[in-house]
């Protein structure tokens, strides 16, 4: 039983050029009266975005997988690639809209969210992490 589902790349995208877009908006707006218009803020804003847009473009995918070694996954533009094998999980949280997995040894707890997924993916991932969850809870002989 395994599940890799392709996350669209406008969904891992799109927040980070919004938040940028605004952000460049408002400090052009803000200096406007300083430095006259904000025509060179803006410009000079959405070249620096082109480039870094181009620059990630070709940086990899974005995805979720499961299989029988653990789940990894890339969510968005700004992320790397997280990998946690089935044994260092002590328990999973299944929210609404994120998965949350407690790493054995440290408690820490590291967060997936599922928005970036159809309503059928983000189900059937969590299936799948039931089922490998399952079994090496029940499979590891320290857990007494």
């Amino acid at each position: 039983m395994q599940r890799y589902v392709q996350i669209p790349r406008w969904k891992g995208e799109f927040s980070v050029f919004l938040v940028y877009g605004l952000l460049v908006f408002a400090i052009s707006m803000i200096n406007r009266a300083q430095f006259g218009p904000p025509i060179g803020w803006i410009s000079a804003g959405v070249l620096l975005l082109l480039f870094v847009y181009l620059y990630r473009r070709f940086s990899g995918n974005y995805f979720v997988s499961a299989d029988e070694r653990g789940i990894s996954w890339r969510q968005n533009i700004m992320s790397q690639l997280v990998f946690i094998p089935w044994n260092y999980v002590e328990k999973v949280d299944y929210l609404l809209y994120e998965l949350n997995f407690i790493i054995k040894e440290s408690g820490q707890v590291v967060s997936f969210a599922t928005s970036g997924l159809s309503e059928e993916d983000a189900l059937e991932l969590k299936k799948v992490v039931a089922h490998y969850t399952r079994t090496y809870s029940t499979s590891d002989p320290a857990a007494g």
